[in-house]
C-alpha cells in the first residue's frame, strides 16, 4: 500500500514540474512590436473621380507584447482629427526604385512626400488578443498608394515599419523586389 502511495506520489509531482517547465508558461513578448513580411498583390481601386487606380496591399505579421496597437475609435475627434495622445498607431511605408548600379533611391510622390503613413485600425487588431497576458498577435492588410508614374527603371521594393499607441517603433521590414510597371499578382 505504501508503495502505491509513493509512486502516484511521484506521478503527480513530476505531472506539476513537466507542467512548470513549459506547458503552462506564459510567453513574454517585447513592448515594441514585431513585424514580419508576408505577401504584397495589387489591386484595382476607384479614386473620388471614378477613375481606377492601382493600389498595394501588403499583409504582414505582428507580435505587440503590451497590445497597444491600432487607433480605437475614442482617440478620434467628430472631425477625423486625433485627440491628445491619439493616432500614433500607423504603419509608415516608403518605396524604392532599384537604380542600375543596385542600389535604391526613395521615390518622391508629385506631392513631395517620401515617406506615407496610415492609421491602423483598430478593428483590425483587436480580436488578435491572446487570453492569457495583453499581447496581441496576428496579421494586418494595409491599402498602400501606388507611385503613378515611375522614373526611368521599373524595379521597387517598400520598406515599412509600424508604431504603437506609445510611439514604439517596430522593426523595419522589406518587401521583395517586384517590377511596378507590371506587377506579379501575388509577391511573397
Amino acid at each position: 500500500m505504501k508503495t502505491k502511495t509513493v509512486l502516484s506520489l511521484l506521478c503527480m509531482l513530476g505531472s506539476v514540474g513537466w507542467y512548470l517547465s513549459g506547458c503552462g508558461r506564459i510567453e513574454s513578448y517585447s513592448e515594441v512590436p514585431e513585424i514580419h513580411f508576408k505577401k504584397l498583390v495589387f489591386v484595382d481601386s476607384l479614386d473620388a473621380l471614378g477613375e481606377i487606380l492601382k493600389k498595394a496591399v501588403i499583409t504582414f505579421s505582428f507580435i505587440d507584447g503590451d497590445g497597444d496597437l491600432g487607433v480605437r475609435p475614442q482617440e478620434k475627434n467628430p472631425d477625423g482629427t486625433y485627440k491628445p495622445g491619439g493616432g500614433l498607431s500607423r504603419v509608415y511605408y516608403t518605396w524604392h526604385q532599384k537604380k542600375s548600379d543596385g542600389t535604391y533611391e526613395p521615390y518622391q510622390f508629385p506631392e513631395g512626400d517620401v515617406t506615407i503613413s496610415s492609421e491602423i485600425p483598430y478593428s483590425s487588431v483587436m480580436d488578435k488578443s491572446e487570453a492569457q497576458n495583453q499581447t496581441l498577435k496576428g496579421t494586418i492588410q494595409i491599402k498602400l498608394d501606388t507611385p503613378k508614374k515611375p522614373k526611368e527603371v521599373d524595379i521597387m521594393r517598400i520598406e515599412f515599419y509600424i508604431t504603437d499607441r506609445a510611439n514604439h517603433q517596430s522593426n523595419i521590414e522589406y518587401t521583395p523586389d517586384f517590377s511596378i510597371l507590371n506587377p506579379s499578382e501575388s509577391i511573397e
